[in-house]
């Protein structure tokens, strides 16, 4: 780009923010939410989570369409016009005000076909002799490493796998369906739970992964969409959430059957 086209660029870059800070000016002055709102969410979250709940939640408010976008990849929400960001892990952005919902609780899982034909692991260390299923980060390239509480610690185990993918709804489809023994988080995992296709195990010794955190620019403070939006979420991610009331109370069950 010529350094003609860099200054025009940065112009209406700095026109669509003036006209979306005017908008925001006259949405903050209406008590009512209406109108569009722009949310963006990682795949998992807004399948299993998000997207079921957004139903109730247009029923709170009919006069509020919102449009949902949903993908793993961060995009740029001052340029994009985004209202509320909903993100998994640590966000420091002093542009940005957030809210923690919940944290990620990541959990070990396999099928009760295949602990029954192998053995339920009684130890972290046994994990070594299973089949196992892995994830294969997106942003490096990286296996994940399967973090467990040992006392006070948390260690990172990198087991060998004999599946690996780069989704996690296909890392808890892939469990269910017998290949061995994975990682998930609880709000993808209970749903599996619930229709007895996966056993939660090793549960003295799951960790919470980072935090489920809702952002939003310091420009929609007063927004009335954003504040209804807001509420909205801190609802579904109730302490503790449906999810891992879900599944506690599985161990529960399971625990006082043994």
């Amino acid at each position: 780009m010529t350094p003609e086209g860099c200054d025009l660029h940065e112009r209406a870059l700095k026109l669509l923010q003036d006209a979306d800070e005017i908008e925001q000016a006259a949405a903050s002055a209406r008590a009512e939410p209406a109108g569009n709102l722009k949310v963006t969410v990682p795949v998992p979250l807004a399948i299993h989570v998000i997207a079921p709940n957004l139903p109730l939640f247009r029923q709170r408010y009919p006069k509020l369409n919102v449009d949902l976008r949903v993908s793993d990849t961060f995009s740029d929400l001052i340029q994009e016009g985004i209202d509320v960001a909903i993100r998994i892990g640590a966000q420091e952005d002093s542009r940005f005000i957030s809210r923690k919902l919940a944290p990620n609780r990541v959990c070990a899982f396999a099928s009760p076909s295949y602990l029954k034909k192998r053995g339920v692991p009684q130890h972290i260390a046994d994990i070594e002799g299973h089949d196992c299923v892995g994830v294969r980060l997106h942003s490096s390239g990286q296996f994940l490493r399967w973090p467990f509480r040992l006392g006070k610690r948390i260690v990172e185990l990198l087991p060998t796998t004999g599946i690996v993918v780069d989704n996690t709804d296909a890392v808890a489809a892939a469990i269910a369906g017998g290949g061995g023994i994975g990682l998930s988080p609880s709000f993808v995992a209970a749903s599996y739970v619930a229709r007895g296709e996966l056993t939660p195990i090793l549960t003295e010794h799951w960790v919470n992964r980072h935090h489920i955190t809702a952002l939003w620019s310091e420009s929609r403070r007063g927004n009335p969409n954003v504040k209804a939006f807001i509420a909205f979420l801190m609802d579904i991610f109730a302490n503790p959430t449906p999810w891992d009331k879900l599944i506690d109370r599985y161990v529960e069950k399971t625990q006082n059957n043994d």
